[in-house]
C-alpha cells in the first residue's frame, strides 16, 4: 500500500507540481483539437456577450478563435496563465485564483474587424477571457495544503515502503520466503496502479467532452496515461521477477506449459459448486468487457500476457546466470510454496475481478452524464406536464381558437446554441415550447447530408432559388463568406435529398425535420393540455411533408377546420386530441391531405419587411384583411443588429403599444405575435396581457 500510494503520488508530483513542466503540459493540452475547439467556443461566447449581434456569424467566430487557440501564437498566453494558476495553488501567491487568457479575444477581434465591421465597431479593443474566477480563500487554502502533502508523500511514502520491504526480510525466519512474498507485494502494487489506471480510462472515456472541462480531462488524461501504465508495468514486472528468483520457480517456469495451464484453466469445467459459479462468473467478465469494451479488454489482456512473457523471459536470464539456483526447487518449503501460489490464485484474481466490476459500475455512476449529439434540439421532456387549464389558464379553455393570442417565433429553427449563420433565436423548437411558445414559423426544404460533420447541403434542384433568397435577405457578401467556411470543411453530399428546415441555404444551417418532428410528438404527448401551431414556408412539396408528420406520429393530433364553421374551442381541441394546426404559406394539403391548411385562406398577416423600430406596420399584407386569424410579423430585418433589434421590439414599451394599435386597426385579436430572440423582452408578458391572464 505504501508503495502504491507512494508512486501515485509521485506521479502527480512529476506532473502537476512542478511549475515550467505544469505549463508546458497545460500548453500542450490547448493544442489538442477538442479542447481548441471548445476554448474557442469560450472565447466566442464572451465575445458575444460583450456584443450580442455578433451571434448572427457565431460560427465564423467560433472557427477563428478555434484556429488561433490552436495555434503555437497562443502558446504564451495559455503558459503565462498556468504559471499563474501553479503558482496560486502551491502558495507562491495568496491571491484569489482568477485564470484569465489575457489578449485572447483580442486577435479574434481583429479578424472580426476586417470580417464584419459593421459589428466590430462596437467591440472594446480587449477583452481578457476568464476561463474560471475562484474568489474563496478556503478553497484556495485546502488546493494548497493538498498539493504539500502530494509533494511530501512522493517522496516519503517509497521510502517508508523501502524500510518496510527491508525490515520485513531482516526479522523473517526465512527470508527467501520474505523476498517471495515481498515480490508479490510489489506486484500487486503494480496491480493496484494499473486498476487506478482501469478506473481513470473509464471515467475519462464516460466524460462530456462537449464541454471544456471534459475535453480537457480526456486530452490530459491521453497525455499522462502513458507513463501511468508504464509505472504500474515495471512494478509489476520487478515484483514477479523478485518472487520468482527468490522462490527458486525459474528452473520450472516453462512458457509451453504455461500456455497449456492458461487455456486449460480457462476452457475445464471445474467440479466443485462453488468453483464452478467462480469460473462462470470470471469467463462472463471477460465476455461483458471483450463486447462492451474491447479496446480496454484486449489491451489488459495484451497487457497481462507482456507481462508473462517478460517475467519467463527474465527468469531464463537469472538461470543463465545462476541466480536462480541460490535457491533449489527441492529445498525445505516447497509444499508451502505451492500453497501460497494456491491461495495467491484463488485471493488475486477474484480481487482483480471485483475491482473490474467497480470500476465499470463508478465510471457509469460518474461519467453518467453523456452530452446530447448536436442533431438540431434537444430531447423532449418525457415527464407529464401538470398545468392546469388549457395552455396553462383555466380562463382559456371555453375561447375559440381564433380568439386567443399566442406567442410565435420567426425562422424558429435558427437557433444560436446550434451553431447556425445567422440566428433568429437562442435555442431550438423544443427548448421553445418549454418556454412557452406556441407558434413556429419554419422554412422547409430539400437537403442531403454530407461528410463534414454538421453541414447540410442544400438540394441541387432547390440551390439557385436558395442562394437567391438568402442574398437577398442577408447580402451576397455575408452568403458568400458563409459558404467559403462552410467549403473549408470540404463537405460532399451523400444519400438522397431529405425534407430539411433550412432559412434558404441549408449549409447556413439545418435540422433534419422528421427526427424534430418526433420530438414534438413526444413533448405533445408529456404535455396534454397544450396547443402548438405551425405556419410553414413550404418548399418541401405537400406529400412529403404530410410523410413527415406521418413519420413523426403527428397526424392524430392534426386538427382540420370546416370552411363557414367556427373554430373551436381550446377545451373541444384538447378533448379530441385535435390540438396541432399547420399551415402552409404556399400549397396546401389539397383533399388529399386536407389538415395541412392552405395558410393564407385562414389567416392575414402584417408585412416583414421593416428595417426599424419606427417601419413596424399593422397594415394588410399576404390574406384577406378578414380572414379569421391574424399574425403579426413583428421584428426588424437586418443581421448587423438582430439581437439589439430583438431586445428593443420586444420590450413591453414597445410590443404592448404596436400589438393593441394592430388590433384595434385590424378589429381582431392579435392570434399569432411572432417575434426574433423571444428570450429578449416581455413577449409572453404581453401575449398573457392580451388573453387578459397576466
Amino acid at each position: 500500500m505504501l508503495l502504491l500510494l507512494g508512486v501515485l503520488a509521485g506521479l502527480i508530483n512529476h506532473n502537476v507540481l512542478d511549475g515550467p513542466r505544469f505549463a508546458g503540459e497545460v500548453d500542450a493540452i490547448r493544442a489538442d483539437p477538442a479542447v481548441a475547439e471548445r476554448l474557442g467556443a469560450r472565447i466566442t461566447d464572451q465575445l458575444i456577450a460583450a456584443q450580442p449581434d455578433l451571434v448572427a456569424i457565431r460560427p465564423l467566430i467560433q472557427s477563428t478563435a478555434s484556429a488561433l487557440v490552436a495555434s503555437p501564437a497562443f502558446g504564451p498566453i495559455v503558459r503565462s496563465a498556468a504559471i499563474r494558476l501553479h503558482a496560486a495553488f502551491t502558495g507562491q501567491d495568496k491571491g484569489a485564483v482568477v485564470l484569465r487568457l489575457a489578449d485572447a479575444g483580442t486577435a479574434v477581434i481583429g479578424v472580426l474587424r476586417t470580417v464584419a465591421p459593421q459589428l466590430a465597431t462596437r467591440l472594446p479593443d480587449r477583452i481578457d477571457v476568464t476561463l474560471a474566477d475562484i474568489s474563496s480563500q478556503r478553497f484556495a487554502a485546502r488546493a494548497i495544503h493538498l498539493t504539500r502533502v502530494v509533494a511530501l508523500l512522493s517522496w516519503l511514502l517509497p521510502l517508508l515502503a523501502a524500510f518496510a520491504l527491508l525490515g520485513a526480510v531482516a526479522l523473517a525466519r526465512d527470508r527467501w520466503r520474505a523476498v517471495t512474498r515481498a515480490g508479490i507485494a510489489v506486484a500487486l502494487a503494480g496491480v493496484g496502479v494499473g486498476v487506478v489506471g482501469v478506473v481513470s480510462s473509464i471515467v475519462v472515456s464516460r466524460a462530456n467532452q462537449g464541454t471544456l472541462r471534459g475535453a480537457i480531462i480526456a486530452a490530459g488524461w491521453r497525455m499522462t496515461q502513458g507513463t501511468l501504465w508504464r509505472a504500474a508495468a515495471a512494478l509489476a514486472l520487478a515484483g514477479c521477477v523478485l518472487a520468482v528468483a527468490a522462490a527458486g520457480m525459474a528452473p520450472r517456469l516453462d512458457l509451453a506449459a504455461l500456455t497449456r495451464r492458461g487455456v486449460a484453466l480457462l476452457t475445464a469445467r471445474p467440479s466443485g459448486r462453488l468453483a464452478l459459479v467462480a469460473h462462470a462468473a470470471a469467463l462472463a467478465i471477460v465476455a461483458a468487457g471483450i463486447l462492451l469494451r474491447p479496446e480496454l479488454t484486449f489491451g489488459l489482456l495484451a497487457a497481462l500476457v507482456g507481462l508473462a512473457l517478460a517475467t519467463v523471459a527474465v527468469a531464463e536470464l537469472t538461470m543463465a546466470a545462476g541466480v536462480a539456483r541460490l535457491r533449489p526447487p527441492g529445498s525445505s518449503g516447497t509444499p508451502r510454496r505451492r500453497r501460497l501460489g494456491r491461495w495467491l490464485a484463488m485471493g488475486v484474481l477474484p480481487v482483480v475481478a471485483v475491482a473490474v466490476i467497480v470500476a465499470v459500475v463508478a465510471g457509469d455512476a460518474i461519467g453518467g452524464g453523456r452530452a446530447i449529439a448536436a442533431t438540431g434540439d434537444g430531447p423532449a421532456s418525457s415527464v407529464p406536464s401538470v398545468s392546469a387549464g388549457c395552455e396553462g389558464h383555466a380562463q382559456l379553455c371555453d375561447r375559440r381558437y381564433d380568439q386567443v393570442a399566442f406567442a410565435g417565433t420567426h425562422n424558429s429553427m435558427t437557433a444560436a446554441d446550434e451553431g447556425w449563420f445567422l440566428p433568429e433565436q437562442p435555442d431550438g423548437v423544443i427548448a421553445q415550447l418549454d418556454a412557452g411558445i406556441r407558434v413556429f414559423l419554419i422554412d422547409s426544404w430539400y437537403g442531403q447530408a454530407t461528410t463534414a460533420p454538421g453541414v447540410v447541403a442544400t438540394a441541387p434542384q432547390n440551390y439557385e432559388a436558395a442562394l437567391r433568397s438568402a442574398s437577398a435577405e442577408y447580402g451576397a457578401d455575408t452568403v458568400q463568406a458563409a459558404l467559403r467556411l462552410r467549403d473549408a470543411l470540404l463537405p460532399t453530399p451523400v444519400g438522397p435529398p431529405t425534407p430539411y428546415l433550412c432559412h434558404g441555404l441549408c449549409e447556413l444551417g439545418a435540422v433534419e425535420w422528421e427526427p424534430l418532428m418526433a420530438r414534438v410528438g413526444q413533448w405533445m404527448t408529456a404535455h396534454p393540455r397544450e396547443v402548438i401551431t405551425f405556419i410553414i414556408e413550404d418548399q418541401v412539396s405537400p406529400a412529403d411533408t404530410a410523410k413527415v408528420f406521418e413519420q413523426a406520429g403527428l397526424v392524430k393530433y392534426a386538427y382540420q377546420p370546416v370552411a363557414g364553421q367556427p373554430w373551436p374551442t381550446l377545451r373541444q381541441m384538447i378533448d379530441s386530441g385535435e390540438r396541432m394546426v399547420v399551415f402552409m404559406e404556399r400549397h396546401g394539403g389539397g383533399a388529399r391531405y386536407p389538415w395541412l391548411l392552405s395558410g393564407f385562406d385562414w389567416i392575414g398577416d402584417t408585412p416583414f419587411t421593416a428595417r426599424s423600430v419606427a417601419q413596424l406596420s399593422c397594415e394588410p399584407n399576404r390574406g384577406a384583411p378578414d380572414n379569421p386569424l391574424l399574425l403579426l410579423n413583428t421584428w426588424v430585418n437586418g443581421f448587423h443588429a438582430l439581437v439589439s433589434n430583438a431586445i428593443r421590439v420586444n420590450s413591453y414599451d414597445t410590443l404592448w403599444p404596436y400589438v393593441t394599435k394592430c388590433q384595434a386597426r385590424r378589429g381582431r385579436v392579435a392570434n399569432f405575435v411572432a417575434v426574433n430572440y423571444y428570450d429578449r423582452g416581455d413577449l409572453l408578458k404581453v401575449v398573457d396581457q392580451l388573453n387578459g391572464v397576466a
